[in-house]
């Protein structure tokens, strides 16, 4: 057992692992942090212009959140990859990658010369991951395809819609979220599977939007276009000074609603004496609990409803979940030092320990900030880094020079 593989525990079980991250934006960065945050060596190869996310929202200096917040854990090398030195660069990295990520659309990563059949002429072990919109194959393979793009196409925006009925995206990057999820999970499984062949691991973000919402195409499927709701009359209702979220999972529940809101007849009303009759009619009812529940202040209503054992929550805004008592108790967003910028609250990933998260490293906070590092650790002697980055093969940001100094 080598040395890495000694070192793996339940919080580095990748403590082995070599990975090089070649991806942008959100879905494939986030995967490589994942990875990283469970032990794993992981090289981000950026372009000398950055990733595109550095470039996506507020920056502060070279960063953005969602740049920040994905690539933690990684060191990054900026190469020029139409460049032969800079490609020659990229196969010597994966040479010893036991895994790469890429986020290009299909065809460009072969045209550059880092596709899957090109990488596994050079490392056959090699699980090699594709994250692109519509997946590698089918009509639809060359289309470009943003988490917008994917919640249209997948019908999500369908099924959230405002009052007047107006589809609306989810208010963050919902698919690209979970194609990093379900990345995350295809690598792992594959690492514990792995043999002396490697394979190609497809993630779509099409196919990760479908996955989320199964239980509604299984529905669409089953009662046509426009499946009944869930849980009526459960949904968002205003207050007097905010918003609060009502749901049921029993019929006494519906019952209790009605008795706290002083509307005991709607619970014996035939309109809506059973869940489908209610969501046939949830345009009729709906309309007569908002207008008792908008009398009064949410935490009457959240005290009231909830002392009857329906399930209710202040719609919190993102600051009151970071100033919640619970969410400070259990640690839930612990302030995590960066290397440019202030300290950020940064939500732990489910399942790890305090320590193994608190010791994933910040985000390179410059393009190539690691340039140098990565190279010698590749086995580059000095002369031969700096005729790379004397011929832009490799950049490193004179930020980078200061830093290291």
């Amino acid at each position: 057992m080598g040395e890495a593989a000694a070192a793996r525990s339940y919080d580095r079980p990748f403590a082995d692992i070599r990975v090089v991250d070649m991806s942008q934006g959100l879905a494939g960065p986030a995967c490589g942090m994942m990875l990283a945050a469970h032990g794993a060596s992981v090289v981000k190869v950026e372009p000398p212009s950055g990733d595109w996310s550095r470039g996506l929202g507020t920056r502060h200096g070279q960063h953005t959140a969602l740049e920040m917040a994905v690539n933690r854990g990684k060191k990054s090398i900026a190469l020029d990859l139409k460049a032969p030195n800079g490609l020659a660069v990229m196969h010597r990295l994966a040479a010893e990658a036991d895994v790469v990520i890429e986020s290009f659309r299909p065809g460009v990563a072969d045209k550059l010369g880092v596709g899957y059949d090109a990488l596994r002429e050079i490392n056959k072990r090699v699980l090699y991951t594709s994250i692109s919109g519509f997946g590698q194959k089918g009509p639809y393979a060359a289309r470009p395809c943003t988490d917008m793009v994917g919640q249209a196409f997948s019908g999500i925006m369908s099924i959230n819609r405002d009052e007047a009925g107006a589809p609306f995206k989810v208010g963050f990057v919902l698919v690209d979220t979970a194609a990093s999820l379900y990345a995350f999970q295809a690598i792992s499984t594959s690492l514990y599977a792995r043999g002396e062949e490697g394979r190609l691991i497809d993630v779509s973000l099409m196919q990760s939007a479908a996955a989320m919402i199964a239980p509604k195409i299984v529905e669409s499927y089953l009662e046509g276009a426009s499946p009944r709701p869930l849980n009526p009359p459960g949904g968002s209702y205003q207050t007097s000074d905010g918003w609060i979220a009502i749901t049921l999972m029993r019929e006494e529940q519906y019952q209790a609603i009605c008795q706290v809101i002083g509307r005991p007849d709607l619970a014996t009303d035939p309109r809506f004496d059973n869940p489908e009759k209610r969501a046939d009619a949830i345009d009729v009812l709906a309309p007569m609990i908002r207008e008792v529940i908008v009398t009064r202040p949410s935490d009457e209503w959240i005290e009231r409803l909830s002392a009857a054992k329906v399930l209710c929550n202040r719609i919190n805004e993102i600051g009151d979940w970071l100033e919640d008592e619970h969410v400070q108790a259990v640690d839930a967003a612990p302030l995590t030092a960066q290397r440019i910028v202030e300290a950020v609250p940064v939500p732990r990933i489910p399942g790890m320990t305090e320590d193994a998260f608190a010791n994933l490293e910040p985000a390179t906070p410059i393009i190539g900030g690691d340039s140098r590092d990565v190279l010698a650790a590749l086995g580059y002697g000095s002369d031969a880094i700096e005729s790379l980055v004397a011929s832009g093969a490799v950049h490193v940001s004179e930020d980078a020079t200061a830093l290291a100094s």
